[in-house]
């Protein structure tokens, strides 16, 4: 194998473990309140439903920079977009900062799109926008899903076959929303990586299993800021933050555009507890979430931008 696609594939699986460590949250615990579900256990869940997600639906991510954003491609483009978006997931998980992997790539890709290969600034605008839309839409889908699932289990008497119930369904809350982080984020990365490494399916398979070992090997630091630090559900509201976040994103991979998990189950986090009318929320844990969305581009451009004037 060639050192410069050996170098991309290493550099490509290395973003996806990141990608796993850090999006692991949403994936895995959203709610600290159903003590029954094991971490382990929803992270085995969740694991299997990216490597589901990647291999079934990744193909249609595979055009969102090259052919999307970008307008050509090329080695050299590849291994600055894979070692930014690295640089900067690294850090914003070792400081247990949940934060859009699809943004910082986005922002990483622009450098080469204004200096070399062209923007689709269509495309971008579109993306953009999808950005904008998906904490909104995430928090009106869980709000529906709330309500839904209060009302179906007003009729199940008993509490504790209420409690199993909540559990269970999260168990498959976890795998969707583990799908959709595969379909959506692996998928962006196979994208990018298949242009110099080659469109194969054992590749996708590798990514996700890269992405599910992060899930297991330093996911819990990111999932207790999403899951207790910022607001703390239990039951109903946990599973229709899972599956409001989970159903926007899945939605956005049908129409090619990455749009990040983290950004969907919180804002699913934030309109459950606007209907619940909860007023005590982190803003101190808030604050930085939102302004690392804010931050994902430029940090991602940034790093781009110093990697290509040094090569």
């Amino acid at each position: 194998m060639h050192p410069l696609v050996l170098f991309s594939l290493l550099a490509a699986l290395l973003v996806c473990v990141i990608l796993g460590a850090n999006n692991a949250s949403a994936c895995v615990r959203t709610s600290a309140g159903i003590l029954s579900v094991e971490y382990w256990t929803l992270a085995t869940v969740g694991g299997v439903g990216v490597i589901l997600g990647s291999v079934i639906e990744g193909g249609k991510l595979s055009n969102a920079i090259y052919g999307g954003i970008l307008a050509g491609q090329s080695d050299k483009a590849t291994i600055i977009l894979l070692l930014a978006t690295l640089v900067v997931m690294f850090v914003a998980t070792a400081l247990r900062l949940p934060i859009s992997l699809t943004q910082v790539m986005v922002g990483a890709a622009l450098p080469m799109g204004l200096l070399e290969r062209g923007v689709n600034w269509r495309f971008l605008a579109l993306v953009g926008g999808s950005w904008a839309a998906t904490p909104l839409v995430a928090a009106a889908l869980s709000v529906v899903v709330y309500r839904f699932v209060k009302q179906t289990s007003a009729r199940i008497g008993n509490i504790f076959q209420r409690a199993r119930m909540y559990a269970a369904i999260t168990l498959g809350g976890s795998f969707y929303v583990g799908y959709a982080l595969g379909a959506n984020g692996v998928g962006l990365i196979y994208g990018i990586s298949r242009s110099s490494i080659g469109p194969t399916p054992l590749l996708s398979a590798c990514m996700s299993v890269a992405a599910v070992a992060g899930i297991y090997l330093f996911g819990y630091g990111v999932t207790s800021t999403v899951s207790e630090r910022i607001l703390a559900l239990a039951g109903a509201a946990s599973l229709a933050a899972q599956l409001g976040g989970a159903l926007t994103v899945h939605f956005f991979t049908q129409l090619g555009i990455p749009v990040s998990i983290t950004q969907a189950v919180i804002g699913g986090i934030v309109g459950i507890g606007q209907a619940k009318d909860i007023v005590i929320m982190n803003r101190r844990i808030v604050l930085p979430v939102v302004l690392g969305w804010i931050m994902a581009p430029l940090t991602g451009l940034l790093v781009s931008l110093l990697l290509l004037t040094l090569t």
